[in-house]
């Protein structure tokens, strides 16, 4: 077979797996690049039945020594290389998959992106200056509360427990899993405001344009319109990460608190927030300065 058939047949598979064409492109651009490899390694043109489980760790470590590529990419490539072993298997390309055993490189992840306390006042001042009552809340509770924004959508009027200095919104979460997340003062105040003029009929909290309950992507517009107007980036996954960091940074609240208010399963997902930024890192250095 020459490249151009190994290839079109790959990519013919991964079509038929359903990969879009983003993925698929970069599949076979990771395999191009591995074709490449051989050819430069070995000097003979690149035979998918002559891939070894040497030539797959010796390709890993180019990636790795040679390239000084990051692991995500190591990784990706790598993983590119054993979706074509696997399909070359099943193809009757390969006796066996070389690539099994292959461990990949362990990635630092950073955590979540969250806005630090300056980008998050200027929006939370931005919606306060030019937002309607609903837009408020919205923005408010998601701040405040950590929400995931399906959860948001689909709270009802009565998740709202609104008892003088005390309040609370009742969540049903991923799984099924329900909790209840104290509303601090900023949260219950503009509840308040919002539920005083809130406009349309049913039991949903918040209203999108056509009366129905307000969308995913309504919330999403909402959270972009007055992020823009800050002049910062944002998104409802940003305020949610943003909750839990403001918590653990400047709460000093211990994880497992952190992970019920989150709705977390595991308390490992809740720690990915204690992890270093870079700004972390280069303010940790910077105090070497005499």
């Amino acid at each position: 077979m020459t490249k151009l058939t190994i290839f079109g047949l790959f990519d013919k598979a991964l079509a038929s797996d359903g990969k879009a064409e983003l993925t698929r492109r970069t599949y076979l651009a990771d395999l191009r690049a591995y074709a490449a490899w051989v050819q430069d390694t070995y000097n003979e043109p690149f035979n998918p039945a002559d891939i070894t489980r040497d030539d797959a760790r010796a390709y890993q470590a180019y990636l790795v020594n040679k390239r000084k590529a990051r692991p995500a990419t190591v990784n990706r490539k790598m993983a590119a290389l054993t979706t074509f072993c696997r399909w070359a298997v099943e193809a009757g390309i390969l006796k066996s998959d070389p690539t099994v055993g292959i461990k990949g490189i362990k990635e630092v992840k950073s955590p979540p992106k969250a806005l630090d306390r300056t980008d998050l006042n200027r929006l939370v001042r931005k919606a306060q200056q030019v937002g309607n009552p609903m837009h408020i809340a919205v923005v408010l509770l998601l701040v405040n509360t950590g929400l995931r924004v399906r959860e948001l959508c689909g709270l009802t009027v009565e998740d709202v427990h609104l008892n003088g200095r005390s309040g609370k919104v009742s969540v049903m979460g991923k799984g099924g899993k329900f909790r209840e997340i104290p509303l601090n003062a900023e949260a219950r105040q503009v509840l308040d405001k919002y539920m005083e003029v809130r406009e349309g009929e049913g039991d949903h909290l918040f209203i999108g344009q056509r009366g129905e309950a307000l969308t995913t992507s309504g919330a999403w517009r909402i959270v972009n319109k007055y992020a823009g107007l800050a002049g910062v980036e944002a998104s409802p996954h940003v305020l949610r990460h943003s909750f839990a960091t403001r918590l653990l940074r400047e709460g000093e609240v211990d994880l497992v608190t952190v992970s019920d208010l989150l709705g977390h399963e595991n308390v490992n997902t809740t720690a990915r927030y204690t992890r270093s930024t870079e700004a972390d890192r280069q303010a940790a250095v910077e105090k070497l300065n005499g």
